[in-house]
């Protein structure tokens, strides 16, 4: 930084000041991100991401020292917080990363597909068919469903076997075409 003397400190706020901050310290901040992050890439990215934190909070500092320590800090910080959240990604990653064929590429589009042609056919029911199915599938009883909505049981088993003949019409032949893939 020039030697001029900032009577109330550094002030990140003032353009001119932060420009000479950014041009005395990015070179040095950079090289000192690459110890973390091993990529010039990346720890630039990194660098622009603390510039723009620092230019939006326009922080004052006593003096150079404290500035620049405080700089490193940030950066370090910075570069830690992105080396955990790397690793937690690759962590997540790894249960999808298994070799994937195209035999088994093509079977799980083929999975995709049926779902959507089921869930289709699941929207045509009529709105209080698809709600008591719907709860069944979750796992309530008849008894449950009734209280729930208010309805007599015996609806609810009206409801239930409307809904099973219609998908079973329905799915007929795309269950004949599962089972020639299958």
């Amino acid at each position: 930084m020039s030697n001029a003397v900032f009577v109330d400190g550094i002030c990140l706020s003032n353009s001119r000041i932060f420009k000479e901050v950014y041009e005395e310290y990015f070179t040095a901040l950079k090289y000192f991100a690459m110890r973390y992050v091993k990529d010039e890439e990346v720890a630039c990215d990194l660098l622009q991401d603390v510039f723009i934190k620092l230019w939006e909070k326009g922080d004052r500092f006593e003096d150079e020292m404290q500035l620049k320590t405080y700089l490193y800090r940030v950066v370090r910080n910075h570069c830690l917080t992105f080396i955990r959240d790397a690793q937690r990604k690759e962590k997540r990653m790894e249960g999808f990363k298994v070799e994937e064929t195209e035999e088994s590429f093509v079977q799980q589009m083929i999975e995709a597909e049926v779902y959507a042609l089921i869930n289709d056919i699941f929207e045509e029911l009529p709105d209080a068919c698809r709600n008591v199915y719907m709860k069944s599938l979750e796992g309530k009883s008849h008894k449950e469903i009734a209280e729930e909505l208010n309805i007599a049981i015996t609806t609810i088993k009206k409801h239930k076997t409307n809904a099973n003949n219609y998908l079973r019409g329905r799915l007929k032949n795309l269950m004949c075409f599962m089972m020639y893939v299958g």
